[in-house]
């Protein structure tokens, strides 16, 4: 790989941002990199994140920076073994494969995996016969959002999230469970088809709302649930969602996903949805006519 001084992604693999062992014996340290180019900080062998046979075998693909500078280690609860629990330490950054602080970064690795899950998206809702919507699906589009910046991509939420003033604490049951009720109780009646365009809204509504409410991720869980609201938009012949709509109208949005949550009322949410997709036909009729 060609070696830079800025933060490289991936290194030679997904290896939490490793990049050079120094010093011999006892001595024998190493060292991942940090937010800048010659930033780097030690990582005790007992906190390492993966084998030390696997460290022995990418050490010798790097040479050791000259005259590195060492620095506190960036992130906070670095010990643990679950990399859920690992946040930087002003708590803006989950711990990603790099091990990088950088918001740049991240959001444009964020950036090009959401728009691998868009295309994943697209063709799941063209296969003919239409396709249901499984937790396999659910994790799918999470990982190709996630996995190429995240260890936990696809993987069911182990920690409280907190956003906008609300806490969503781990289902006590285990989150597989409350996924798989999900499951059963909602995604089975997929492939939702339906020549009523508000029966399908409502439909999305109270998917969406019932998602929102578990929140089975530890990131990503608005953005997923928008990408799997789209399958079956795109299933019904109907326009997928703007984000710029929901950026417009996040107060109203953020209340009517706090109507699902709390009160099993999906009518909000129906009704925004309304509005958008109304909203994204004109649109089209309108770019449709400037092409004419």
């Amino acid at each position: 790989m060609k070696r830079t001084q800025r933060t490289t992604w991936r290194w030679a693999e997904r290896d939490y941002g490793f990049r050079f062992l120094s010093g011999s014996g006892k001595r024998l340290a190493e060292y991942y990199q940090a937010k800048r180019g010659n930033e780097f900080y030690h990582v005790p062998a007992s906190q390492r994140k993966i084998g030390k046979d696997r460290i022995d075998e990418l050490a010798p693909l790097v040479l050791a920076p000259t005259s590195p500078a060492i620095v506190a280690n960036p992130w906070d609860q670095y010990a643990q073994d679950d990399p859920q629990l690992i946040v930087s330490r002003e708590g803006k950054h989950c711990f990603n494969w790099a091990g990088c602080p950088d918001q740049a970064e991240i959001e444009q690795r964020e950036t090009d995996g959401i728009n691998r899950a868009g295309e994943f998206v697209f063709e799941y809702a063209g296969r003919r016969p239409h396709a249901p919507i499984s937790l396999e699906t659910i994790q799918k589009i999470h990982t190709e959002m996630f996995g190429d910046i995240y260890p936990w991509a696809g993987q069911w939420r182990s920690v409280v999230v907190s956003k906008a003033g609300i806490t969503w604490d781990v289902p006590f049951h285990d989150m597989w469970i409350a996924m798989k009720n999900f499951e059963t109780n909602t995604l089975n009646q997929t492939p939702f088809l339906s020549e009523d365009d508000g029966e399908v809204l409502d439909f999305i509504a109270r998917v969406l709302g019932e998602y929102i409410a578990i929140h089975p991720f530890r990131e990503g869980n608005g953005r997923s649930a928008f990408l799997l609201s789209e399958i079956i938009l795109l299933q019904n012949g109907l326009l997928p969602f703007d984000r710029h709509q929901r950026d417009r109208d996040q107060a109203r949005y953020y209340a009517a996903c706090e109507a699902a949550r709390t009160r099993f009322d999906y009518k909000p949410l129906s009704d925004l949805f309304r509005v958008w997709q109304e909203e994204a036909q004109e649109n089209f009729l309108d770019q449709e006519g400037d092409h004419a």
